[in-house]
């Protein structure tokens, strides 16, 4: 068997198991500027077993200064847990104790499983509040 078929046939049956894959979707903010951060980030294909063993927190200082992101010290009371969003579907809740007093932040978000890690940017936007 050649080398190319092989690897064909390797790329196949890995497909299904990367195609159901944890990942994390979009964030929808639910908080304004001068508020405390109030967000849902949408959880991709969970299984059962991976929501049970989910931990998320915002990056480390250094994978921030890595990708040239600042990590402004108000930041620090980010938190995450597990929940399940307006929709009904598992989400990332992530919450602060602070209020984010800038209208343009990044947030660098890890995520962290038996199985797997994932990192994600996501740039928001904080209209003020109406």
């Amino acid at each position: 068997m050649s080398w190319k078929l092989r690897a064909a046939m390797s790329a196949l049956l890995l497909a299904p198991q990367a195609a159901w894959a944890l990942g994390l979707g979009d964030i929808r903010l639910n908080s304004a500027l001068n508020e405390p951060l109030s967000a849902e980030i949408e959880l991709v294909a969970p299984t059962a077993d991976e929501l049970s063993t989910l931990s998320a927190q915002l990056a480390s200082r250094d994978l921030f200064q890595r990708y040239g992101l600042d990590r402004p010290a108000y930041l620090d009371s980010v938190s995450f847990s597990v929940g399940r969003g307006r929709d009904g579907r598992s989400v990332l809740l992530m919450s602060s104790s602070a209020p984010v007093a800038e209208p343009f932040v990044t947030f660098l978000v890890e995520v962290n499983w038996p199985r797997g890690r994932l990192l994600r940017e996501y740039p928001v936007l904080l209209a003020p509040p109406v």
